[in-house]
């Protein structure tokens, strides 16, 4: 008697348009983890290098919300504020509402109509986006394309360098927002005054003067170094009064402007490029017309601000009891020379006083970072069943922390302790197998294949060395489907083809499903490199194919491309995922291998903006796809330039049936889904040949069938998940796809 099972038909509607429109991923942002024994709040956040942190309402619930914009890779992070936990709860579908944001971002409500406005960087100086509400709805107009300053003679681009943080600020107090910044060398400070209360009476126009020669009296060289006492000839009343605004090359430098001592005048504190600390600067003149005679070299005075290089400070409630703190970060493009911790970069200063007589109280170092996955920088994520219990770990290389023996790389071990279809992560090790210790890499890469032909996937490892870019493995001796058995002594160094250089992400897949490892380069220049293995599974041979695989050739925007392959649309035919610089995915799919049709790249639902978008992770992204979610579909995670991880669901549509096996091409397979085995039916003789999800053989060759006789192949070692089994005979290929449980 033939016993009825469940079988899985996967369904999918591979139309590009219909794709397009209902995307491929949703934004996991639920998935537990855990460091430390205690639950992250934001674990897939993405990390944090160097903030800049603004509030604004995002969702329209009367509590003003949080806004991060990191400088090391332009990007942008949205979070609601919970006022009852006193929390923020990162919220990535707000991101798709701003606008591309280079250098620095600040937002401050300009027209004082309740909302706040946009300021960022342009090549000419300052461009201003309007914020225009419709109800809880919002978005961003361009108000502004470039800001300018009447000087001595005419009208000029009122300039802010790209590495500087102006005060955006009513300096004056007459009700409109005034800008000081500081001129192109960097020795002197310029108060821009906004004219508009005085010419119109409204706070809305922007038109500004610059007041003085200089602002505050004073001048500076380089880290604490003042003169005081110098007359900027700055003017309580300006009226048509205008000064000179000759400009030359610039330093960098980060202004805040409040008052400090609570006598009603701003006082500075100011960061420099060169400096570690930050510069507490006393006003003893007026508002307008600011006289700074002394200076301390020390903020506050218990502990205070360090960073290796260049802190800036933001005023904003973080901690909603309506009295402004401080918050701290690097003002960095990057980790020079590799000084900053970057898992701690974000200094939180509870203010125990008042907006007027401040008292800042360090709180903690890391303020939002300690409740995400921040392994520092670049983090690269893989997953594996590391403890062989049936579901899927993650172990995440790290761009390097500085110890006692230098700069360094590890790998973190996040084992899942839920199950195959509801993982929960915990934080198992910040250095699995103590790499760090034994090798002299920094960007580390795990990358889980079978390097040495023996069936079983064993962990590669891709870095940066003083020679340049490397790839070793350490064979796996454990059985498949076991915890796996790694010795970092006995890592293997591979032979990379000349053309693979610093800077390039290698990713090795079996593209022509002969046995052995391929190899697919995401080159630093923007293309991708494919080279076929003509040699063997233990010794490799790489010729290449193509430098511009899937049309992908040099360019700026998409430089320093990392790839991904798996059978994302489950076609039966694999896909490539690409990231780049623009900060966006891209997947080419339907048709075989290189030959793809279709290309994608909206792929997100977003459920603020009730479309499909683009979203923007970062620069040096490092993908990778696995079924971490359990249901045949290969999501996504992708590692971050700050150091966290953002993780992709499919929803590609699908359709679960039960039903008898359906013979294609004189073909079946069955049972399905299995436990132990799976039988394999051709009219005809067929070679056969499986795959997991991450496109590792399951056999050491393909396997041949005889005409009408089965094939057994036993499942009780493998790990439970979607297979395929390609099966070749005469008439042409066929993939099935069968879940071992």
């Amino acid at each position: 008697m033939r016993i009825p099972l469940l079988y899985l038909f996967i369904l999918l509607l591979t139309a590009a348009p219909l794709l397009a429109q209902t995307g491929w991923f949703r934004t996991d942002t639920l998935t537990p983890v855990s460091y430390q024994g205690k639950p992250l709040l934001n674990p897939w956040a993405g990390g944090l290098n160097a903030g800049q942190f603004s509030t604004m309402h995002l969702n329209g619930d009367g509590v003003e919300d949080l806004v991060v914009f990191d400088r090391t890779n332009n990007k942008v992070s949205t979070y609601l504020a919970d006022p009852v936990a006193k929390t923020y709860r990162h919220a990535p579908a707000y991101e798709a509402r701003f606008p591309a944001i280079q250098n620095w971002m600040l937002l401050a409500d300009y027209d004082r109509d309740g909302t706040k406005d946009l300021f960022t960087h342009t090549p000419q100086g300052v461009q201003v986006y309007r914020q225009e509400r419709s109800g809880t709805a919002w978005t961003w107009k361009l108000s502004r394309p470039l800001l300018y300053s009447r000087g001595f003679s005419s009208r000029i681009n009122l300039l802010v360098s790209a590495t500087d943080i102006p005060a955006l600020v009513d300096v004056d107090d007459d009700g409109d927002l005034d800008i000081v910044t500081f001129e192109m060398l960097g020795h002197y400070a310029e108060m821009h005054q906004n004219m508009s209360m005085e010419k119109y009476g409204v706070p809305d126009s922007l038109e500004f003067v610059r007041n003085g020669q200089c602002w505050g009296n004073f001048t500076k060289d380089h880290c604490n170094d003042f003169s005081l006492g110098v007359d900027c000839g700055a003017t309580e009343n300006l009226g048509s009064r205008t000064d000179p605004t000759a400009r030359v090359m610039h330093s960098g430098d980060a202004l805040l402007l409040l008052d400090l001592n609570g006598d009603g005048k701003k006082d500075m504190l100011l960061g420099h490029v060169t400096c570690s600390n930050i510069m507490q600067l006393t006003n003893t003149g007026s508002n307008r017309v600011a006289n700074y005679t002394s200076f301390k070299s020390v903020f506050p005075a218990k502990d205070p601000i360090d960073f290796a290089i260049f802190p800036a400070l933001y005023l904003e409630d973080v901690d909603f009891d309506g009295v402004k703190d401080l918050l701290a970060a690097p003002n960095v493009y990057a980790n020079e020379g590799n000084l900053m911790d970057f898992r701690s970069s974000g200094w939180y200063y509870h203010n125990s006083g008042t907006n007027q007589n401040p008292d800042f109280v360090l709180r903690r170092k890391n303020f939002l970072q300690d409740q995400m996955l921040d392994v520092g920088e670049n983090a690269a994520p893989s997953f594996f069943d590391v403890d062989g219990d049936g579901d899927l770990d993650m172990v995440v290389g790290t761009g390097g922390v500085r110890k006692a023996n230098g700069f360094r790389a590890s790998m973190w071990l996040l084992r899942n302790v839920g199950t195959s279809r509801e993982p929960r992560y915990e934080v198992a090790s910040e250095d699995y197998l103590s790499l760090s210790e034994t090798l002299q890499l920094t960007n580390l890469r795990p990358l889980w294949a079978d390097f040495n032909g023996d069936g079983v996937p064993d962990l590669g490892l891709a870095g940066n060395s003083f020679k340049g870019l490397e790839v070793r493995y350490i064979p796996n001796r454990a059985a498949r489907g076991s915890a796996v058995g790694l010795n970092a002594a006995e890592a293997v160094t591979l032979v990379l083809p000349a053309g693979v250089q610093a800077g390039d992400s290698p990713y090795f897949y079996d593209t022509d499903r002969d046995g052995d490892l391929d190899l697919v380069v995401g080159k630093a220049q923007g293309n991708i490199a494919y080279y076929l293995n003509t040699g063997t599974a233990r010794q490799p041979t790489y010729q290449l194919q193509t430098d511009e695989l899937a049309g992908v050739s040099f360019n700026y925007r998409g430089q320093f491309v990392s790839v991904a392959v798996d059978d994302i649309n489950l076609d039966g035919q694999p896909d490539l995922l690409t990231t780049d610089q623009s900060g966006t995915m891209k997947i080419f799919h339907t048709g075989e291998w290189g030959k793809w049709s279709q290309r994608d790249s909206l792929l997100v639902e977003n459920p603020v903006t009730g479309r499909v978008n683009q979203p923007n992770l970062g620069t040096y992204l490092q993908p990778t796809l696995a079924d971490y979610t359990g249901d045949g579909k290969p999501d996504v995670a992708v590692g971050t330039n700050a150091g966290g991880l953002r993780l992709l669901t499919n929803i590609l549509p699908a359709t679960i049936t039960a039903t008898e096996p359906i013979p294609v091409r004189d073909i079946s397979v069955f049972p399905n889904p299995t436990d132990n085995f799976i039988y394999i039916h051709s009219d005809s003789e067929a070679e056969i040949q499986v795959l997991n999800v991450q496109g590792v053989p399951m056999l050491p060759r393909p396997s041949q069938a005889g005409a009408g006789q089965e094939l057994v192949l036993e499942t009780r070692n493998w790990a439970p998940g979607l297979y395929l089994v390609r099966i070749s005979n005469a008439r042409g290929v066929v993939v099935k796809k069968v879940l071992v449980r």
